[in-house]
């Protein structure tokens, strides 16, 4: 029998980013998302996990900080004009919040932070989520 270990990255689309350079390496993944994972995780924080072979564990997991660490670097861009000439701004919570917060009050889970982080693009006004 075949032992699966994971990697907890910190979205959807960090999870799908780090997939790619493991098909670069020739390792086999898998995802183990909010669709088929416990009981709202996931939908409450965001996580997702990337299943690999025990046997490619070790290599997966020096690919995942090293995948972490050219993340950093990289400058981020408007998606609507493709300007790099964009701020980070942090708003207070907001109404969309509110179901999350219910949730996390009804089932006794730690709603960490109320803090939203949007980037603004300084040359067309565009406005996203990270």
């Amino acid at each position: 029998m075949v032992e699966i270990k994971h990697i907890t990255c910190n979205s959807p689309i960090e999870a799908e980013g780090f997939r790619a350079v493991l098909r670069e390496a020739g390792i086999e993944n898998d995802l183990f998302d909010e669709t088929n994972s416990k009981v709202a995780r996931g939908i409450l924080d965001q996580t997702t996990d990337v299943l690999v072979k025990e046997e490619d564990y070790e290599e997966a997991e020096k690919l995942y900080q090293m995948y972490l660490s050219e993340q950093q670097n990289v400058t981020p861009w408007c998606p609507k004009c493709g300007s790099e000439n964009v701020i980070l701004r942090k708003n207070k919570c907001s109404t969309r919040q509110l179901p999350r917060i219910l949730a996390a009050l009804l089932t006794f889970i730690p709603i960490g932070t109320c803090w939203t982080k949007k980037y603004v693009c300084n040359d067309c006004g565009h406005k996203w989520e990270c």
